[in-house]
Formats: structure tokens, C-alpha cells, sequence
């Protein structure tokens, strides 16, 4: 429930304009939801356990980013692409929810690391707009982007897990230079989210790049 304390924290804060401090919740909620899928894993919290984690999900990673790009935005063009994350994101979880598998890989995108995608650019953008760096269309890119991550939740593009305890720690250290970044503006700090965010696209392009290597993938 951390991940859905954290997730309502995120929407609160867009509301009350601390994008920044919002996009780091989201941050802190993924972290918190792999704790939690780390936990079910070993003690089988069966299908109720699962159930409500996809709701939290739905919450924490579909409707927290799409209100922060939202408040962000104060477009009515922006209720478009945020209400068509939402729908995909919940038909991304439901999808996993009637295909369950233990085996490795991801068809689609995961709607957490949709999320985490969408929280590491808003912070890289309001560093660069703290730092006086303008951005023309920055908002704008966003939502496209948010649009091309929800078609990517919904296809079927073969994704694997890359999570390998030899790059664990480097990657929780620049994970938790991002979540900084967002409260202390530094030139030193911003490095961390630039890099999340370089190997966020390479995960997103890695089908078409070979830069991840091909594993057996299953329909989630």
C-alpha cells in the first residue's frame, strides 16, 4: 500500500503545482511496488493480493502521471492523450491479469515503467527550466510521448527484463540521484536524470535495436 500512499501523494502535489516533488513520488511508488512484487513473489499472496496490486497500479501509474502532465499542461487538448494513457494502462494490467506467466519477458511495455519514463523527463525538464535551459514544446513532447508509451502498453512488442544484480546498484544510485534532483537543483545532480532517461529510451527502442538481447517473451 506504500506504492498507493505514494501514488496519492503524487496527484496531490500536481494539483497544488509541485510537479516536481509529484514526479519524484511516482518515482518512489515504482520503487515501492517492486518491493511489494518482490514480497508476493515469495510469499504467493495469491489472486487477491494481485487483484488489488492492479488496482494500486492503475492509481499510482496511470492516473497520478496523467494528472501531473494535466496540471502541467492546462490544455483541454491534454485531456486526450492523458484519458487514452489511463484506458491503456488499465487494459495493459488487465491483459497481464488474465495471461498470468512466470516466464521472462514482457509483450508491451509494463505500465510502471511507462510511469517511470514519463516522471524521469518531467524532472530533467523542470531542472533545465530551473537552470534557465528553455525547452521550446517541452509540455507538448511530453504528452506525445506519453501517447507513444500508451500504444506501447497495448502492442505486443517483445520486451525483456533487464534487471541483473551486477547493474543493480549503479542503477538504484542513479534512480536515487533522480529522485534528488527533483528537490535539489545542481549541475552535479541533473547527470543522474539525463542518464535514466537515455537508457529509458534505449530500453523503449531496444526491440527494434537489438540493444537488449532476444528472450523467450510471453503474451502479458
Amino acid at each position: 500500500m506504500i506504492n498507493l500512499l505514494f501514488g496519492m501523494a503524487a496527484i496531490l502535489l500536481a494539483f497544488s503545482g509541485a510537479y516536481g516533488t509529484a514526479a519524484a513520488c511516482l518515482l518512489v511508488a515504482a520503487a515501492a511496488d517492486g518491493v511489494d512484487g518482490y514480497v508476493a513473489r515469495k510469499t504467493s499472496s495469491g489472486p487477491l493480493g494481485a487483484h488489488i496490486d492492479s488496482l494500486v497500479d492503475t492509481v499510482s501509474f496511470g492516473v497520478a502521471p496523467a494528472v501531473i502532465l494535466y496540471c502541467m499542461s492546462e490544455s483541454i487538448i491534454s485531456i486526450v492523450f492523458i484519458c487514452f494513457y489511463v484506458i491503456c494502462g488499465i487494459l495493459r494490467l488487465a491483459r497481464y491479469n488474465a495471461f498470468p506467466s512466470k516466464e521472462p519477458g514482457y509483450s508491451g511495455i509494463p505500465i510502471t515503467g511507462a510511469c517511470v519514463a514519463i516522471a524521469v523527463f518531467i524532472i530533467l525538464y523542470l531542472n533545465l527550466e530551473n537552470m534557465d535551459i528553455a525547452v521550446p514544446y517541452a509540455i507538448e513532447m511530453l504528452l506525445v510521448f506519453m501517447f507513444i508509451l500508451s500504444l506501447l502498453m497495448i502492442s505486443t512488442v517483445p520486451y525483456s527484463k533487464v534487471m541483473k544484480k551486477a547493474t543493480f546498484a549503479v542503477l538504484v544510485f542513479i534512480f536515487l540521484g533522480t529522485v534528488a534532483s527533483a528537490f535539489l537543483i545542481t549541475p552535479y545532480l541533473i547527470i543522474c536524470p539525463i542518464i535514466l532517461g537515455v537508457l529509458m529510451v534505449m530500453y523503449l527502442l531496444s526491440p527494434l535495436t537489438g540493444i537488449i538481447g532476444k528472450k523467450k517473451i510471453v503474451e502479458l
